[in-house]
């Protein structure tokens, strides 16, 4: 169902059953790519602060609206779901703060990115995809 390779893009294979979160998700899997390919062309160091902003604004609206639809469903992941979002803004904040010190490191951006992506598919296959038998029920 889901994989694991380098470059992780959308497939209905995510879907929830939740428009809103399909689409969110499908944002942030296209967040990922377009900053990859800003990283492949140089041009990551000019995008990197409003990828770190944007991606921190948009995880903790998505992840809110989430955890609302999990509670409602009565999802039996919901407590693993608000674990994994505060690992993930933790891991995120990581990368802000070595931003924050240092300035522009390449290789500390690719690893950003490559957490998304791996981070996307790892936990929307394995907690997020709970939903879709809440929804149906």
């Amino acid at each position: 169902m889901c994989r694991q390779e380098s470059t992780v893009k959308w497939s209905d294979d995510y879907a929830t059953g939740i428009q809103r979160i399909d689409e969110d998700h499908k944002m942030l899997f296209r967040i990922a790519e377009d900053f990859r390919a800003a990283l492949d062309v140089g041009r990551g160091g000019g995008v990197y602060s409003v990828l770190l902003d944007t991606l921190s604004s948009y995880c903790r609206g998505h992840f809110r609206f989430e955890e609302q639809c999990m509670n409602e469903y009565r999802c039996p992941v919901a407590q693993k779901n608000r674990e994994a979002h505060v690992t993930f803004l933790e891991v995120l904040s990581g990368f802000r703060q070595r931003y924050a010190a240092s300035g522009f490191d390449r290789t500390d951006a690719r690893k950003l990115v490559d957490t998304i992506d791996r981070w996307l598919d790892d936990h929307i296959c394995h907690v997020d995809i709970h939903l879709k038998r809440c929804v149906k029920k």
